[in-house]
């Protein structure tokens, strides 16, 4: 099987304003959002008490639109005397019929630490296997865990696979001599090319329907 390259796709810095929030519940909250154009959320971890704050929608719908959910932000906090804080998206809320991002949580981090994530995959080319020689590509599994320092996070894993053929299967274990930092299970197969559908059998039983037709007009 030939080797599959592996591409790590980096995690954009991204700075984040916030201004700390007073208003809770949903009347308030639901006001800011409408009169102000700010979007509520809350920054937790590292042992430090959760922070309220509300943010600019629009800017946060460009970084989204751009980079995805997949930034790393560098926070400031405006009007506050407080040292710039680096965090990851933990969660967003979206409305159920809109789509509008309706929260947002942060989740603090260390930029020197070392922490467990699971990092989407994504594939690109179109295989051999399936181009010329009728094939069906088959996905496994959209993420790898990695254990890596935060600093260093990739935003996604691409893995070219133009030169799988029919019969290809590509497992976790075959990407461990490009990048030693992924734990996801050896075993698990990523992608498959399978083999075409063959339609013989439909062939032969049409062939014995006939030859018993024939038997039939022959008694």
């Amino acid at each position: 099987m030939p080797v599959v390259p592996l591409k790590l796709q980096p995690r954009e810095q991204v700075p984040l304003s916030l201004q700390p929030r007073e208003e809770r519940g949903d009347g308030p909250v639901g006001r800011i959002r409408r009169t102000q154009g700010l979007l509520p959320g809350i920054l937790y971890g590292h042992k430090q008490p959760p922070y309220a704050f509300k943010t600019e929608t629009r800017a946060l719908e460009r970084i989204f639109g751009r980079y995805g959910q997949n930034a790393l932000f560098v926070l400031s906090f405006a009007g506050e005397e407080r040292a710039p804080e680096q965090a990851i998206v933990r969660e967003v809320q979206y409305h159920k019929v809109r789509g509008s991002i309706l929260h947002l949580d942060l989740l603090r981090i260390d930029p020197t630490e070392k922490v467990r994530i699971s990092v989407p995959l994504h594939t690109v080319g179109n295989p051999i296997g399936v181009r010329l020689n009728g094939g069906a590509l088959q996905h496994s599994i959209t993420h790898l865990e990695m254990e890596c320092v935060v600093a260093e996070m990739p935003a996604g894993i691409e893995l070219d696979i133009t030169d799988l053929d029919v019969g290809d299967n590509v497992h976790v274990a075959d990407l461990l001599g490009q990048e030693s930092r992924i734990v996801t299970d050896p075993e698990i197969a990523i992608v498959s090319v399978l083999a075409p559908r063959v339609g013989g059998d439909g062939a032969a039983a049409a062939g014995e329907g006939g030859d018993e037709g024939d038997e039939s007009k022959q008694d």
